[in-house]
């Protein structure tokens, strides 16, 4: 019989005890709530309030009618706390999936950091292959994929957040460390571990051997860039990698040399197309952008630095 709206106002009433207090309380006009008060004693049968003193004192039905409805009011703040944590960006699901590459390089301490100030958010994170990284975005699987060198799929959108290079690392140790950019004539002539040229940055890595007259024969495979890194850093070999894979495999004893002509890696966060992304997707992939800005910002400076 009674919508939420004129319980708030027969609330108001009682608080207050007149309805001058509840028109001020509510934003309403003093009238209003007169009418409103009429109104509802009307469609009840009986009366809500007896007038004593110029004061509305609730008679006992009215107080029972609003013990029975404070619940109502306890949803509704809920519900509008939940509204306003959700347009915060405080609560809420983020599904996100990504080469081995940046799962290593990038997510943890985006993902530490994000956590930190939304506690309350959950996260999920699947690293794959990337064919089947862009298959979970395209499968609602996940809502935001992040990839490096990524290739058009009509279902998805592309948001490209930054250039990486590719760079050579290797020992300190070694001639290429003295150089100031390295070739694939140089890098031939040395013991090489590299991605595989059935994925996508080893055919882009061979494309550019190719054009300087030389075949891109690693002596060791890989799927994945941070696994010819992390050969590297224990001790063999050199590598042809992104840069930021490069600087994550770092230890003392290994150097960053970059490679010409220069050979560039999109990094990018896949979406789905026709859909917009949730408030959540968008702020995750926004401190994605601003990590990975400041990471190449300080490695750049360390590259040009030493």
């Amino acid at each position: 019989m009674l919508n939420l709206r004129q319980l708030e106002i027969l609330r108001a009433v009682v608080q207050y005890r007149t309805t001058i207090g509840a028109a001020e309380r509510l934003g309403m006009s003093q009238p209003s709530i007169s009418t409103a008060v009429r109104h509802i004693e009307t469609v009840l049968g009986f009366k809500l309030f007896e007038r004593v003193s110029n004061r509305l004192v609730p008679t006992d039905e009215a107080l029972i009618l609003l013990e029975e409805s404070e619940p109502l009011f306890h949803l509704r703040d809920a519900v509008n706390q939940r509204a306003a944590d959700l347009k915060a960006g405080r609560i809420g699901r983020v599904r996100v999936a990504s080469t081995a590459e940046l799962s290593e390089a990038i997510l943890p301490r985006v993902i530490a950091d994000y956590m930190t100030r939304h506690p309350q958010v959950q996260l999920a994170l699947e690293t794959r292959p990337l064919d089947s990284v862009l298959q979970t975005v395209e499968n609602g699987l996940a809502d935001v994929a992040f990839v490096i060198a990524a290739y058009e799929r009509n279902a998805l959108n592309y948001q490209t957040l930054a250039t990486l290079r590719a760079v050579c690392l290797c020992s300190k140790d070694d001639p290429l460390a003295r150089m100031s950019a390295v070739t694939a004539r140089r890098l031939v002539e040395r013991p090489m571990v590299g991605p595989q040229i059935t994925n996508r940055i080893g055919l882009m890595i061979s494309e550019a051997f190719r054009a300087s007259g030389y075949d891109y024969r690693p002596n060791v495979e890989t799927r994945f860039m941070n696994a010819a890194a992390r050969i590297v850093r224990e001790g063999w070999g050199i590598t042809l990698v992104d840069e930021l894979t490069a600087m994550t495999a770092m230890r003392p004893g290994l150097v960053v040399v970059p490679f010409e002509p220069a050979l560039t890696f999109d990094l990018s966060a896949a979406l789905p197309r026709g859909k917009v992304p949730s408030r959540q997707a968008q702020h995750f992939i926004s401190a994605f952008e601003v990590h990975v800005g400041r990471r190449l910002e300080d490695l750049r400076a360390s590259i040009s630095g030493g």
